[in-house]
């Protein structure tokens, strides 16, 4: 029989101060915990956990001076009892693993007596707790209780749970569509975000807002914010006065330039911006599943999202809750809601697979009930995925896209391409390449996506935090005449979509033989390649593919552009493997043999916890990890030719001699793993623009053979972007 879970026989528990929290502080919390008429056992523990996606500092006992101290002690009747206390990243039942573990020892706790944990004390000298980074409503300690020592918990319904909010300006946000039609009424965005990556709830001030190209009829002057407040404001009923713009806020030192925002021309599709993957509270993540679709419309200005939750984890309650919310959210014309779940089998199984519905016919068909009790619908689950795809054979609502989580997607392995048009390539997890190489290289016909798979409740806006989360999460640009479930589902069936990371609204044209992105089609003879890049931050290149190999980089640099510049860039990336360990630590420094290092910023790295640790006139040292993305170092010298550079990390040691990047070509040395590696360019002193064309034939391609064309686009500040490709036969 279970124990009574009322509070007055398992105990309760609280936390102080239980007010708001401000994302990302340092700060002290004190966790109490009475004990009820049960006791609390010799030998008996107590748990505290949060959840998977949270990043809360992680606690430490044994430095007072650092971060995250945490200590505890008893108030107890009995003289002998003493506590212990220690950290279990995987502790409990998923998703609540990080769990604080506190044991009774040499003695018996009494009704009444109290167990003290302060996280974050500050006593020995140390800064505090650093609070998690993102913003949650209600963000939970969950306490499990085992008053008989059995190893078997019991949930105090009560937990403590405090708010989390956005913290003070550290950078202005603006947003608008990257296309719009002549005459029609558009919406943008403008917002105030604290260092994480928050809306900002504690910002008071005006940001004075002005067209930079053609002219916006109603547009305001300026918009103000009051502390308090959710930092955002949306911009609705503008017009286009010419060909093409960009809206710029501007608040104190802080400036910033929406993406590009241009009237289409006759014939031309429009382009509609989405999130197609992420979770909440409902399985992994964290926030409630309308939070996460209010961010979403709101915050950042999605036209669709689809709620992709880990199947074993979804009970038959929560998946009619998500369906009662997409309905209530989802509006044609304004923002689509899809129908999904993630498919969550092992790998070994075929890895990880959204699933995504055109319109109301949605069933769950779970990998497994791992996390699901009642069984009741146990004979519906398809496991392996080729069970999935035999469920799905000759349905043509229906979507499986391969993706990159804790779990890969083995596309090589299993595949099916009625169902699978196209694979996700970039996320919060990192950059996959080697997926999209996978299935070419496999002779697959697929197009090329980019999400989030968020779990902290900001689709859209999906920065990583300070977990294992190593990248700031991608957006999907679909390429259609309206915005309905039918429209845009079809267009990404038939890949007329693209990619882009740190959702960035790069505006791309791509066409082969004048044929739209996506397309398939029979071709004799050369073949024409011709577009446009429109980037929100300046363009490094532009690679032009055939299948794996660039037949063409555009670059906006002449050699005279390198001429004067003492600026470098020293870069890495990739991840150690496929799997959940993917994640590869670079923490290392980089040595001036002579002259002096004149300034460092860090490069790609989103993540306010990782960059410059340290910095003389002839060495920095840094903190850095990858997942698949790019980190990296842009530094200043004045230092003579035959300098040399020591690059010093556990991954891999190089000497570089200064002069050998003296032309501004990328050098590139491999490192193992997967696409492990480091690169080292000499940056342009001037020739920088947002904007490139394309315009490249391939005269001779190989015949007999089914030819890829795609783009990559690549800015300076690293964010990227990938057309699917145009498939043609060649005769």
């Amino acid at each position: 029989m279970p124990i009574n879970t009322d509070p007055r026989y398992i105990g309760r528990a609280w936390i102080t101060p239980d007010g708001p929290v401000v994302a990302g502080q340092y700060g002290t919390w004190t966790l109490a915990y009475e004990v009820g008429a049960y006791g609390y056992d010799e030998r008996a523990r107590l748990k505290i956990a949060w959840r998977f996606a949270s990043d809360w500092g992680t606690p430490q006992f044994t430095n007072a001076k650092a971060a995250n101290y945490t200590t505890v002690r008893l108030e107890t009747k009995c003289s002998t009892a003493v506590a212990q206390i220690g950290f279990e990243p995987r502790g409990q039942v998923r998703p609540w693993f990080k769990t604080l573990v506190v044991s009774v020892a040499d003695g018996s706790l009494y009704p009444g007596d109290r167990i003290w944990i302060t996280v974050g004390d500050t006593s020995g000298g140390g800064p505090g707790s650093r609070a998690q980074t993102f913003r949650e409503r209600g963000c939970e300690w969950r306490f499990f209780v085992d008053p008989f020592g059995t190893e078997l918990y019991a949930v105090l319904e009560d937990s403590p749970r405090v708010d989390v909010v956005g913290g003070a300006c550290h950078r202005v946000v603006a947003v608008g569509p990257t296309t719009v039609r002549p005459g029609e009424a558009f919406d943008a965005l403008v917002k105030a975000e604290d260092v994480w990556g928050n809306p900002c709830e504690r910002f008071e001030g005006t940001l004075a807002l002005e067209a930079t190209g053609a002219a916006v009829d109603g547009l305001p002057p300026a918009v103000a914010f009051r502390s308090g407040e959710v930092a955002v404001a949306r911009l609705a009923g503008l017009r286009l006065r010419g060909a093409e713009t960009r809206i710029a806020a501007v608040h104190g030192g802080h400036r910033a330039e929406s993406n590009l925002i241009r009237g289409l021309r006759a014939g031309e599709p429009k382009t509609f911006w989405g999130d197609l993957h992420g979770q909440t509270r409902a399985t992994v993540g964290t926030g409630t599943i309308e939070e996460y679709f209010a961010f979403g419309r709101d915050i950042a200005l999605l036209d669709m999202m689809c709620h992709q939750a880990n199947d074993f984890q979804v009970t038959e309650d929560e998946w009619q809750r998500l369906r009662r919310e997409i309905d209530r959210f989802h509006e044609d014309g304004r923002c689509v809601i899809f129908v999904g779940y993630e498919w969550s089998g092992m790998t070994p199984g075929g890895g990880d697979r959204n699933v995504m519905y055109k319109g109301d016919v949605a069933s769950l068909h779970r990998s497994s009930h791992a996390e699901v009790g009642d069984m009741g619908d146990a004979a519906t689950d398809c496991f392996p995925v080729t069970e999935l795809f035999r469920e799905f054979d000759g349905r043509d609502d229906v979507m499986l896209i391969p993706h990159i989580g804790g779990r890969y997607a083995d596309i090589v392995g299993f595949h099916d391409p009625r169902l699978e048009r196209v694979v996700e390539i970039y996320s919060d997890w990192g950059r996959f390449e080697w997926l999209l190489e996978d299935a070419l290289r496999s002779g697959y016909r697929v197009g090329f996506v980019a999400n989030s798979d968020g779990h902290k409740g900001r689709p859209g806006a999906s920065h990583p935090g300070a977990s294992t989360f190593g990248a700031y999460g991608g957006l999907t640009c679909v390429l259609v005449e309206s915005l309905t479930r039918e429209a845009v589902f079809e267009a990404i069936r038939q890949r007329r979509c693209y990619g882009v990371t740190a959702a960035q609204r790069i505006h791309v044209e791509l066409a082969v033989n004048g044929l739209a992105m996506g397309a398939e089609a029979r071709a004799r003879g050369p073949v024409t390649i011709t577009g446009r890049v429109a980037g929100t931050g300046a363009l490094e290149r532009i690679d032009v593919f055939r299948g794996l190999e660039i037949i063409r980089a555009i670059a906006p640099y002449a050699p005279a552009d390198f001429e004067g510049s003492a600026r470098y860039r020293i870069a890495w990336a990739g991840s150690r493997v496929r799997g959940r360990d993917r994640l590869t630590r670079w923490d290392g420094s980089l040595e001036l043999s002579a002259g002096r290092i004149l300034d460092a910023v860090p490069f790609a790295m989103e993540n306010p916890e990782k960059g410059i640790a340290e910095q003389t006139a002839t060495r920095i040292a840094w903190i850095s990890t990858t997942t698949g993305d790019d980190d990296g170092v842009d530094i200043t010298l004045d230092a003579p030719a035959d300098a040399v550079l020591r690059f010093r990390t556990p991954v891999i040691d190089l000497d570089m001699r200064l002069g050998d990047l003296a032309g501004g070509a990328t050098r590139t040395f491999p490192a193992g793993g997967i696409d492990l590696r480091v690169f080292m360019r000499r940056l342009p002193a001037r020739g920088f623009t947002r904007e490139l064309a394309i315009d490249h034939t391939d005269p001779a391609p190989p015949p007999g053979a089914c030819a890829a064309y795609w783009i990559r686009a690549t800015q300076e500040d690293g964010a990227q972007a990938w057309t699917s490709p145009v498939y043609l036969d060649i005769d």
